[in-house]
């Protein structure tokens, strides 16, 4: 566990007032995230990718915007995760998606206690939350309560304790790896008939979302949008256009075709 999460909020506040943070993007010192590194993340766009629903986007997975996740995701930098979820909820609704059952892609069991928990887990929360709807979330312990509000948060897929570290895979063995240990947790599923929306840190083959989105489809639940944080691959950058209209029931973003 990251040295940070051993500490009381008490404690981390009085810290950051005598030796704030640097800035998570650039590491100049004075504010948490800079508003320069934060504006690279205000442009959102789509991608076109074969085999899936549109896909938006926040950012490339590169410089500033690279070590933002990184800090957040590998350094301990939980308190990131509110700002973020300000720029997925924003990022959502320039695409006009209605409010919808975000399904957070799963982190390897290991990983997550590494971290001190889910991060893409901890980010969905955070973007409910900022809906006033932060109670909402289907169980995926077998409770049945009443139908919750949306947005509300799924947890509707995990990983097995064996999978391996996608870090190094190709696309094919990321593939596979996820073709044996990704799974369904049925009773955390969203609800029927309303909008749903893959929710995930990093894009890099898009293996992850296709196996994710497959398995949705095949237990009713057919995702509407997939957002990323970033996007790894250079070539699916070129390919990123500006969100224009809404993205799911009805006509696509200009450039933007429905994959499935």
């Amino acid at each position: 566990m990251h040295p940070r999460h051993r500490l009381g909020p008490a404690f981390l506040a009085l810290a950051d007032l005598l030796l704030p943070a640097p800035c998570a993007g650039c590491g100049e010192a004075g504010e948490r995230w800079c508003g320069r590194c934060r504006d690279r993340w205000r442009s959102p766009g789509l991608l076109d990718l074969p085999g899936l629903p549109p896909v938006l986007a926040l950012a490339p997975y590169a410089g500033s915007a690279r070590a933002v996740l990184l800090s957040y995701k590998e350094r301990g930098r939980r308190e990131l995760a509110r700002p973020l979820a300000g720029l997925v909820a924003a990022a959502l609704r320039e695409g006009e998606v209605p409010p919808a059952a975000l399904v957070p892609a799963p982190s390897r069991p290991a990983a997550a206690r590494a971290r001190g928990g889910d991060h893409v887990l901890r980010l969905a929360r955070a973007v409910v939350a900022r809906s006033g709807t932060s109670g909402a979330e289907v169980p995926a312990d077998g409770s049945s309560p009443a139908a919750p509000r949306l947005p509300c948060v799924s947890r509707a897929l995990a990983l097995g304790r064996r999978a391996a570290d996608a870090v190094g895979l190709d696309a094919a063995a990321r593939a596979d790896n996820l073709a044996r240990h990704l799974r369904l947790r049925p009773r955390g599923l969203p609800p029927p008939g309303c909008a749903v929306a893959l929710l995930d840190d990093v894009l890099t083959t898009g293996a992850t979302a296709r196996a994710a989105t497959a398995l949705l489809a095949a237990a009713g639940r057919p995702v509407d949008v997939v957002v990323v944080l970033t996007v790894a691959d250079p070539r699916a950058r070129t390919s990123l256009v500006r969100v224009g209209s809404r993205l799911p029931g009805g006509s696509h973003p200009r450039g933007v075709r429905d994959g499935r």
